[in-house]
């Protein structure tokens, strides 16, 4: 039994020994050079710099990471093309994390990283001044399971002097797949001449968009839809605890969403999606094609004053989406119209000031009537807010613990 045992650390040791750390620019002039040369399970080390670089993952299961982190560490597409590239069917293992990825310029989908037909890990980056022709000036994720969490994904637009295409300033998330977009900070991204300037979801299968923080984003300003998310055509989107707020669309300056015949369509659960003056109707929240079978559980959908913050388009459809346990509310202005206005205050919803902490501080205070409001038996409630403290607690001291509407749970 002895020598079993040491027969299996041999083992073990000479198994870990294949996996090696290749050091750029110390062992390999170049992220390039050091991904061709590595095999599965390596780590490809980069010191801090700038990298003029585009670089392809070319189906290797490696980690590509920074020395030093995302603020000194820069790999500089030249507006050559797309600077990440993973269309060789990487999957999580494939992961690219700690850069600032900048200057991608695409003649189709993904400025700054391109994911198509794989499933890669994207962490840690900060993803900037990227441009694309048709879709993801930041991030395309198309016919993808990818996890991308943890990123900044800022100042990416549509290239200029380029009209339509499927949008997403940001990130697109397109193509049947279950993408997970996973606590981001997507800011200050713009499509010029289409829709989603913060994220577009596009016949993307059952994508999952979970605590990110959408804001300052911009959609084509005339009839533009969606300025922090906008959904469309095949996409059972599950969009839980995300802070969506200061975006700017002609159509659901926060989210706007169509639903094709046949299909689900998005779950909303837990956000805060606080409208602008850019959007008068629906400012907040515009839903539109066959949405009955949409569900809204637990959510702050505020609009702006004078505006409307919820409307229900009658166009397609007119049975409305089912809402549960939340709050529609414009001061100087009305909480929900459209086909789902009789469900303004039924079944658990209000249409009351939720009385945040500050203008851009979407705290509750203790005097709000989102606090302890919520529904406990929605499905793929979030153990944790937005600040990482714990879910359902007793907020309004009478005993018992009821969710909290909104991104943050009042402890």
């Amino acid at each position: 039994m002895k020598g079993f045992s040491i027969l299996c650390l041999l083992l073990s040791a000479t198994v870990a020994s294949y996996a090696a750390t290749i050091h750029v620019p110390a062992d390999q002039p170049t992220i390039q050079a050091a991904i061709n040369t590595a095999k599965n399970g390596d780590t490809v080390l980069v010191a801090p710099g700038t990298y003029f670089e585009n670089i392809n993952f070319a189906g290797k299961a490696i980690t590509v990471r920074s020395s030093n982190g995302n603020k000194v560490t820069i790999i500089d597409g030249g507006q050559a093309n797309s600077v990440v590239t993973f269309i060789s069917g990487e999957g999580l293992k494939s992961v690219l994390h700690g850069f600032t990825i900048q200057h991608g310029n695409s003649t189709g989908f993904g400025g700054g990283v391109y994911i198509y037909n794989a499933s890669p890990t994207v962490t840690g980056n900060i993803i900037t001044n990227n441009t694309a022709e048709v879709g993801g000036g930041g991030i395309a994720v198309t016919f993808s399971a990818a996890l991308v969490q943890g990123n900044v994904v800022t100042g990416n637009s549509q290239t200029l002097g380029v009209s339509g295409g499927v949008g997403g300033g940001g990130i697109l998330v397109g193509g049947a797949g279950a993408a997970q977009i996973i606590g981001n900070t997507i800011q200050n991204n713009n499509w010029a001449t289409a829709d989603g300037g913060g994220i577009a979801v596009d016949a993307a299968g059952t994508p999952t968009l979970r605590n990110n923080i959408i804001r300052g984003n911009v959609a084509y300003s005339y009839d533009g839809q969606g300025g922090g998310i906008v959904i469309e055509n095949d996409s059972d989107a599950l969009i839980v605890q995300n802070l969506i707020y200061n975006n700017s669309a002609g159509q659901g300056s926060g989210i706007y969403f169509g639903v094709p015949y046949g299909t689900r369509g998005p779950l909303f659960i837990n956000n805060t999606i606080v409208g602008t003056s850019s959007s008068p109707q629906g400012s907040a929240v515009y839903a539109s094609g066959y949405d009955d079978q949409v569900q809204f559980y637990n959510n702050l959908m505020i609009g702006s004053s004078g505006a409307n913050a919820v409307f229900c388009d009658a166009t397609y459809d007119q049975t409305p989406p089912t809402f549960t346990s939340n709050d529609a509310f414009s001061a100087n202005g009305s909480g929900v119209q459209g086909t789902c206005s009789a469900q303004g205050t039924s079944n658990g919803n209000i249409s009351a000031d939720p009385l945040f902490t500050g203008k851009a501080n979407f705290h509750l205070k203790a005097a709000s009537p989102a606090v302890d409001a919520g529904d406990n038996s929605a499905s793929n409630l979030p153990p944790l807010d937005l600040n990482g403290k714990p879910r359902i607690v007793d907020g309004n001291g009478d005993g018992i613990a009821v969710i909290d509407m909104g991104v943050y749970e009042f402890q």
